[in-house]
């Protein structure tokens, strides 16, 4: 090999080593600058916070899930479209009720939501659907929250998939794929973002005044905890209830009317058994005897009981479509407690055992709220017949 031959070569390896170091070096200040891209600007955008909420809920990570709500803001929103849904199906209100409860419902919407707030955290953290104190307890407000929060279709809606964010300003949109588990409708759920964060920091910001003048630079902000992008508000909740309540009140309807020939021939059959039961009672001095008790509990384990059982075995064998589970449910707890109410009553009778017949005084009571339930469901009612005083 001649210099000249040579000498090319040892150019060409040089060049040929430079472009391999350069391109080494080139990947390498590419995986800098889209690492620097991905922790100075991905994670603050509402894209990543929203996969990494999708994330988290399919990992069952409820404490990164709930960073990115925020539930207040939701459910005061929500609250508007749900109770104009209430309304809109009660058949039983007048315009001038309909106007009260509406304003009724105002007046306690801040009690109703923070109610609602707390019943998510606790299945948020137990996956247990609880239902509020103090003053939503019961009906102290003449309202059914256990029956509220099955009709917001909360407990059976399921998170599918993010479907995509778009910006609009310091807001942005998402859209998720949802799927209302009873009747497995899907549906698009649109809600809006705000990025919330709060520990912005500022460099090389100044002000300076110059002949009376003030000058000020900016600088450059950043934050260091990075993105706080929340959910705000549903904005197309209504129309999801629009679209899935329909369908379960009509399931619900068909429910109703398959079991109706069963309550109606079993209610005749239970008046029939009280006038039996109230005339057993009866003597000319107002006061039981024995026997009367022992005949008045025999007739209760014997013929009040079993009829009890066998209505519920024939609702039972009725086949309970998507929306009719929770009056099914109800229906099974009434008839659970009101044979509780009778078994306690026999025994005070048998015992003549003043506690068991507060206990059976107990139940009954809960009997009636449960029978008030399923009554106010049964007839697409909103709200109890009166309105009650706040305290």
């Amino acid at each position: 090999m001649d210099d000249y031959t040579w000498r090319k070569r040892l150019e060409q390896r040089r060049r040929r080593r430079k472009r391999e170091r350069m391109f080494v070096m080139g990947i390498f200040l590419s995986a800098i600058f889209g690492v620097f891209l991905y922790f100075s600007v991905y994670i603050k955008t509402p894209e990543y916070a929203m996969r990494e909420m999708v994330t988290a809920y399919r990992e069952n990570d409820m404490q990164t899930f709930r960073r990115h709500l925020d539930l207040n803001s939701i459910t005061a929103r929500a609250y508007d479209d749900l109770t104009g849904d209430l309304f809109k199906y009660d058949t039983q209100l007048s315009d001038r009720e309909r106007s009260l409860f509406e304003n009724f419902y105002v007046l306690i919407r801040r009690q109703m939501t923070g109610g609602a707030v707390k019943v998510i955290n606790t299945y948020l953290d137990t996956k247990n659907w609880t239902l509020p104190g103090e003053i939503l307890k019961g009906r102290q407000l003449g309202i059914d929250f256990d029956l509220l929060l099955d009709r917001s279709l909360i407990r059976h809606t399921a998170l599918v998939d993010l479907e995509n964010v778009e910006h609009h300003g310091e807001e942005a949109t998402a859209s998720f794929k949802i799927v209302e588990e009873y009747t497995q409708i899907p549906f698009v759920l649109k809600v809006t973002l705000k990025d919330l964060a709060n520990e912005s920091y500022n460099v090389g910001g100044a002000n300076f005044e110059i002949f009376g003048h003030k000058i000020s630079f900016p600088g450059f902000s950043f934050n260091l905890s990075g993105s706080d992008w929340k959910v705000v508000s549903v904005d197309n909740y209504k129309e999801y209830l629009d679209t899935v309540s329909p369908i379960l009140r009509k399931n619900l309807a068909w429910y109703i009317d398959e079991t109706a020939e069963i309550v109606y021939r079993y209610n005749g059959t239970f008046e029939a058994e009280q006038n039996e039961f109230i005339s057993m009672q009866r003597n000319s001095s107002g006061i039981m005897t024995e026997n009367q008790r022992i005949q008045v509990a025999t007739y209760i384990n014997n013929v009040i009981i079993p009829s009890l059982e066998n209505r519920q075995a024939e609702l039972d064998q009725v086949k309970i479509p998507q929306g009719a589970e929770f009056l099914s449910q109800l229906r099974q707890e009434s008839t659970r407690v009101t044979i509780m109410a009778w078994q306690a009553y026999a025994r005070g009778m048998n015992e003549n055992s003043s506690t068991a017949l507060d206990a059976a005084e107990s139940l009954h009571k809960q009997e009636l709220a449960l029978d008030q339930r399923i009554e106010e469901i049964i007839h697409n009612s909103a709200v109890a017949k009166n309105v009650p005083e706040l305290p």
